[in-house]
């Protein structure tokens, strides 16, 4: 028995289909061929249709004045505290990187400097986990900005976090 999609499943196969990109050659059919209804396709889209949409997660921001980063980069001021991510495993580095931030602001530090490495192709897991990890809730509070290290810092294996003051 064939049938065709309804509007709500219309809807949810755009949003998969939105995530496939098409082979060379191939072309997409404006109306889609009848699908069996059966059981097993119904189970697989029930999580589509439960499935809230998830807000993006706002990333900090670069500083809007970037006096500060120039200051550093000059060595007018100087770097609070830094944190090496060297050899640490993701969860390990995140611990880490939670409890340093917390720590120095609360000690009123206004500028750190987190070491994070490269990677071996330049896009190291650390690296890239590092801004998902500032955005996080727990820790946007505290975080005013970011911008990459001077290459005498440590260049793109290394990040100035600029904290909040304490008001």
């Amino acid at each position: 028995m064939t049938r065709r999609l309804t509007p709500e499943e219309r809807r949810i196969w755009s949003r998969v289909a939105r995530t496939v990109r098409l082979a060379p050659g191939r072309v997409i059919d404006d109306e889609p061929e009848p699908v069996e209804a059966t059981e097993t396709a119904r189970r697989a889209l029930a999580p589509l249709q439960a499935a809230p949409a998830k807000a993006p997660r706002a990333k900090p921001s670069p500083p809007e004045d970037m006096s500060g980063q120039r200051k550093i980069r000059r060595g007018q001021n100087e770097i609070d505290a830094r944190l090496d991510l060297h050899g640490h495993t993701q969860d390990t580095a995140h611990r880490e990187l939670t409890d340093f931030l917390l720590r120095q602001a609360g000690n009123g530090a206004r500028c750190v400097l987190v070491i994070t490495g490269k990677g071996r192709l330049g896009t190291g897991i650390l690296r890239t986990r590092l801004f998902d990890w500032i955005a996080h809730p727990d820790l946007r509070p505290f975080i005013a900005g970011y911008a990459p290290a001077h290459p005498r810092h440590g260049g793109a294996g290394a990040t100035y976090i600029f904290l909040r003051s304490k008001r």
